[in-house]
């Protein structure tokens, strides 16, 4: 990562986002930063979504740009597609994803991306919601406690030291990234655990002349808010999926 102000890309997957998608904070946050750019992937929306996107675009034609998906495909293939796009411009030191919901505030991007100048070893930063004090996170509480269970299993699995594996707001070094958005994920509802599973597994970080220890590469922050936005998608039944999902993941990182 270069000293100097790097540019950054951000992968907003959409699907029926027209009540949730607030095109003003979009535009605010392109007009304070001129290093940013959004690549919103239209996953098959059947509302309104696609107009409000291209509204967004229309404001910022060079950073503000747009990807359709002839049918839904879910989240991670939507955020994998806008990446390998992304990554293929070769524009941008830092590619990520977040959430289209803005349950975390896009004022949070700029503070998570400086973590890459501050410690140059760290080829990715994900957001976490950890409630501390001073902080505003707001949890369904059933839901929380799942998803605490279920990110202390994935951690303890596949050995790593993350408090939340599944906060909508995630960056990468583009150097780590490109190599591993070429093939589809093989799960749907935790594709996040394996993107940092397949990076993890990059041939650098194992290289005996690399000093790196096997977990200085991720960062993890806390969020200084986290909102549980109307209208997720997300529900309790998802959680039955992922456990397949784990599973899958299982079966593909840790035996094949």
């Amino acid at each position: 990562m270069t000293s100097q102000q790097p540019n950054i890309a951000l992968v907003i997957p959409c699907y029926n986002e027209e009540k949730r998608l607030k095109t003003d904070a979009f535009i605010d946050e392109l007009l304070k930063n001129s290093n940013l750019t959004f690549l919103f992937v239209n996953d098959g929306s059947k509302d309104n979504t696609m107009s409000l996107i291209q509204k967004i675009c229309a404001s910022h034609p060079s950073r503000a740009l747009s990807l359709s998906l002839d049918r839904n495909s879910g989240k991670g293939e939507a955020v994998r597609r806008g990446m390998l796009y992304l990554s293929e411009k070769g524009l941008y030191n830092i590619i990520g994803f977040w959430d289209a919901d803005l349950a975390v505030p896009l004022s949070e991007i700029l503070e998570l991306a400086d973590v890459f100048r501050q410690n140059p070893n760290v080829r990715v930063v994900i957001g976490s919601r950890v409630h501390l004090a001073g902080r505003l996170i707001e949890h369904v509480n059933l839901r929380h406690y799942i998803g605490r269970l279920f990110a202390t299993i994935m951690c303890w699995t596949f050995d790593f030291k993350i408090y939340d594996t599944q906060c909508g707001a995630k960056l990468f070094d583009q150097k780590a990234l490109s190599s591993i958005v070429q093939q589809p994920f093989c799960s749907k509802w935790i594709f996040d655990v394996e993107l940092i599973i397949r990076i993890s597994r990059l041939a650098f970080l194992h290289n005996k002349n690399n000093w790196l220890t096997h977990d200085s590469w991720l960062y993890e922050m806390p969020v200084r808010e986290w909102r549980n936005v109307a209208g997720t998608k997300r529900s309790f039944s998802a959680y039955s999926a992922a456990i397949f999902d784990y599973m899958t993941l299982v079966r593909k990182y840790l035996f094949s």
